[in-house]
Order: structure tokens, then C-alpha cells, then sequence
């Protein structure tokens, strides 16, 4: 195996696999690690070369699939420009707020209730539609994605209508998954109390993406409506 960060090869035994050396190596490499634990690690490997990306690299050599998902996200950038754009009070903060004001308090509901190994296949079925829902319309949306329900100007050159991909089907994706995601985690979790507050969230929701479509039509004004009439389907 050799190290990513500096080239140095060894022999690999069988209880440290080639990607542990890597990492291994590139940690020292890297002086990412205190030096009283450094001893551990020169037992595995023979580095010395100090590279503050080893570890990185080291990632990044064995993970392209997971550097290819991330690339077609969103950039923070935009995602930030969009948040500090409009005015204080007026893009719609209190659904934000009751938003994932109630995505916390789901994730750290309680009282359970009875299930069984169904409800657990079927809510990991859900959590995983959810999650891959939210990507998808992350991916679509690229640098108009934004936490306010109010859209970004389209006079600024960074708005637009996105009526392809996932949102040719439903006009609200992203809701959509995190309904379902939330659904799966209060079976999988047998939680009344999250499966509850799964319920308030709906409402929240569909008041938020209420308001969301006023914004888009004073935005895009026909050609949003169009949209509305072509896509009759709000979370389904």
C-alpha cells in the first residue's frame, strides 16, 4: 500500500487494510493528530511527510462516488446569497421557523408505541424516499435553492422557474421528502410523538408552500400559473 500523501509504500498485514494505512499514514502525515498518539500510528506506517490535505486526499481517492453526489449539489455560496437576500421579516421567516422548529422536536421525540418488523421496513423505506427525494430537488433547483418561501428575484440574473426534473412532477419535492422522511423515522422509532408533531409539520408545510406559490406568482406572474395548471400535484 502506499501513502497518498508522501508515496511511502509497505506491506500490508491482514488486520490493517489498505485504506486504514492511507488514512493512517496521512494522519501523521498531515499533523492532524497530537503527538503522544503518534507512537500508534509509526507502528503501522513509516511516514514522516507533514501535508495539512493528506487526509483529504486520502478520502478522496477511495470516495469519487460520494465527491460526484456532493459536486452536483447546490453551492454554499449561493445557497447564502439567497438567505441574506430581501428583508428582514418579510421572506417568510415564521414558516422557517415552525419548519424545523418541529423537525427538532421530531427528531428528539418520544413515546413509543407498539410496531413490528414491518413498520420498520416500511418506515427505512420511507426515510430512504424522503432522502432521495430532497436530493433530487436540491439537484434541480441548483442556486435557486433557499430556506425562504419567498423566491429569489429573477431581475438579479439568479432566479428562475424550475419546472423540469422532479418538479415536472410534483411542485413541491423538497417538502414532500421531508414529510416522508419524517413518516419513516417516527415508524421506525415506534414514536407517537413524532409521528404527531410529523402532522403539525404538514401543516406547516402546506401553509408555507401556500404562501411560497402568492411569492412565485408575483414573481413569474402567467408562466408560474401555467406551471400550476401542467403540475396539478403539490406534495404528490
Amino acid at each position: 500500500a502506499s501513502c497518498v500523501a508522501c508515496g511511502t509504500t509497505t506491506m500490508v498485514s491482514k488486520t490493517l487494510s489498505t485504506l486504514s494505512f492511507s488514512v493512517l499514514c496521512a494522519l501523521k502525515c498531515s499533523a492532524l493528530v497530537p503527538h503522544t498518539h503518534r507512537s500508534l500510528i509509526n507502528r503501522s506506517t513509516n511516514c514522516s511527510n507533514k501535508n495539512y490535505h493528506a487526509v483529504l486526499l486520502a478520502v478522496k481517492g477511495n470516495g469519487g462516488e460520494l465527491d460526484s453526489i456532493l459536486s452536483s449539489l447546490p453551492s454554499p455560496e449561493a445557497v447564502k446569497m439567497n438567505m441574506v437576500e430581501g428583508k428582514v421579516g418579510e421572506r417568510g421567516e415564521q414558516y422557517v421557523v415552525a419548519q424545523f422548529g418541529l423537525l427538532l422536536l421530531i427528531a428528539i421525540g418520544g413515546v413509543p408505541f407498539v410496531g413490528d418488523d414491518m413498520s420498520s421496513f416500511l418506515g427505512l423505506s420511507l426515510i430512504f424516499a424522503g432522502l432521495l427525494s430532497v436530493y433530487k430537488a436540491a439537484t434541480d433547483l441548483k442556486s435557486n435553492l433557499s430556506p425562504w418561501p419567498v423566491p429569489a428575484d429573477p431581475k438579479s440574473g439568479r432566479g428562475s422557474l424550475v419546472d423540469e426534473g422532479i418538479y415536472s412532477y410534483i411542485r413541491h419535492p423538497m417538502y414532500s421528502g421531508v414529510l416522508f422522511g419524517m413518516i419513516g423515522l417516527s415508524l421506525v422509532t415506534d414514536s407517537v410523538t413524532r409521528l404527531l408533531l410529523t402532522g403539525a409539520l404538514y401543516f406547516v408545510l402546506d401553509a408555507k408552500s401556500n404562501y411560497e406559490e402568492e411569492k412565485m406568482i408575483d414573481a413569474y406572474g402567467l408562466e408560474y400559473e401555467d406551471y400550476q395548471m401542467r403540475v396539478q400535484g403539490k406534495f404528490l
